[in-house]
């Protein structure tokens, strides 16, 4: 058979796009040329950025510049450090302003929106009554605003710092699918005062499905309370507590509940170490720095000092509270001779100065505390303590060690480990030298392992 000869076509043949990149079929290979390359690069870094950041809302029951107390610290912190790590971040809060305050509205939710220390903040209250009086979570009002809150940021995470006045958040992301995380900053979730301190000011173990509360505190229907809050507790991806103690009390009273501990971290720029050395008949000066309300018991100290009448002791008293308390400590204070100074409401870029102008940290809680910020900042400046010996108080405090701890709500024993100190001050020196070889977590290394649980939890 005789081969026909081919006819050139006169058709233009088709380049098609070759599966190799920066190659068109058929035909050369094309330059890259340096913009090119630019381009495509940044494309790419976009897109690993995109990937690897993530949207994350943080709750709480109060929030700066209104409140500034333990847990809105560690809120603060968490929430800033994230958003150095190249995360999107907002805080959700709620807040306690005038209505006139709130230029938005969701039905009966009023809400305003602000920046703190470069941190958004949603901050939202109820229009006629406040929520945490009601044990339920099925407040119609603020579950509509925590679906709409929910639905428009569309966070990859959750991080409820406490859950007074959020627990709607929390339903809502179980019913949006959106997964979150607890860290535990009291014992809210088991106690309606969430201070575990009965009206006699004796420790309470637990509710025991609401039968202590009502006994002893007069609180009725928390077995209602419990049937629906800790289902939600349950649901968290993770739980997380910043001490021991809260950790196995919690625990003691849900059992089977998974709760890590996670120590809180500081600051290494707001530090500045005391290094004072003490010698015989030194004057001492007591430091007090948080909420001034009654379970703190700050009444304690001004009553120990009232039985030790020396000049060569002294009180500064940091922080603001309740207005009926604070008239009750500046009248104790003036029978003191003028040994006690009130000297307001401070920030940690005050920390510096504030340690190296007092000798021991006073933390005289009459309730078990959980992590006080406030011990923390002390310890780490190498300022020595005396602590009330229960609680996470007791757990960052060893007795003779790096302080004293004295028998809880008695201040004669208060007193008593304060004339120690005054009748050898070069205990401090111990105590000091004692603290120079603990080492403390810092800030960096508390939100670098929160980065990498919400990394876990959110891939």
């Amino acid at each position: 058979m005789a081969l026909k000869p081919r006819r050139r076509s006169t058709t233009k043949p088709k380049f098609r796009r070759s599966r190799k990149k920066g190659r068109i079929g058929r035909g050369k290979p094309r330059r890259l040329t340096s913009k090119r390359w630019l381009r495509r690069n940044t494309r790419r870094k976009s897109t690993r950025r995109r990937r690897t950041q993530l949207k994350l809302l943080f709750l709480t029951h109060a929030f700066y510049p209104e409140s500034y107390a333990g847990t809105e610290k560690f809120i603060l912190n968490m929430a800033r450090s994230m958003i150095r790590k190249g995360h999107r971040v907002k805080v959700v809060t709620y807040s306690q302003l005038p209505p006139e305050n709130y230029p938005h509205a969701v039905g009966e939710v009023i809400y305003r929106e602000y920046i703190h220390e470069g941190v958004p903040v949603v901050a939202y209250r109820h229009k006629q009554f406040d929520p945490a009086l009601k044990f339920d979570v099925g407040d119609r009002g603020l579950s509509l605003f925590a679906r709409k809150v929910l639905r428009a940021e569309k966070p990859d995470l959750v991080h409820v710092g406490h859950p007074m006045r959020t627990m709607a958040f929390m339903q809502a992301c179980k019913q949006l699918r959106i997964k979150y995380v607890v860290t535990l900053t009291d014992f809210w979730f088991i106690c309606p005062k969430g201070i575990m301190l009965r009206n006699d000011k004796s420790l309470c173990g637990g509710p025991g499905d609401g039968g202590n509360c009502l006994n002893y505190c007069q609180i009725p229907n928390v077995q209602q309370r419990l049937q629906s809050h800790i289902p939600l507790l349950r649901s968290a991806s993770r739980v997380l507590s910043p001490s021991v103690f809260l950790a196995n009390l919690i625990r003691g009273n849900l059992p089977n509940l998974p709760v890590e501990v996670l120590n809180h971290g500081m600051k290494a720029d707001n530090i500045r170490v005391n290094e004072r050395i003490y010698q015989p008949g030194d004057t001492l000066t007591l430091f007090y720095g948080g909420t001034l309300a009654p379970h703190k018991g700050v009444h304690l100290i001004l009553e120990a000092m009232s039985m030790i009448p020396t000049e060569r002791l002294r009180l500064k008293i940091y922080g603001s509270g309740q207005t009926e308390y604070m008239q009750q400590l500046e009248q104790a204070a003036a029978g003191l001779d003028g040994r006690v100074e009130f000297c307001g409401v401070y920030s940690e870029n005050d920390l510096p100065r504030i340690y190296q102008d007092v000798d021991v940290a006073v933390v005289p809680s009459i309730w078990y505390e959980n992590y006080p910020l406030t011990l923390h900042e002390a310890l780490i400046s190498q300022v020595p303590a005396l602590v009330s010996n229960v609680g996470g108080m007791a757990e960052k405090v060893a007795d003779g060690f790096n302080g004293f701890t004295f028998r809880i709500g008695e201040a004669a024993h208060l007193a008593e480990r304060i004339g120690q100190l005054l009748d050898n001050p070069q205990l401090l020196n111990d105590f000091k030298a004692n603290m120079r070889a603990v080492q403390f977590p810092t800030l960096e290394q508390e939100a670098d392992t929160y980065e990498r649980i919400y990394k876990s939890i959110a891939r």
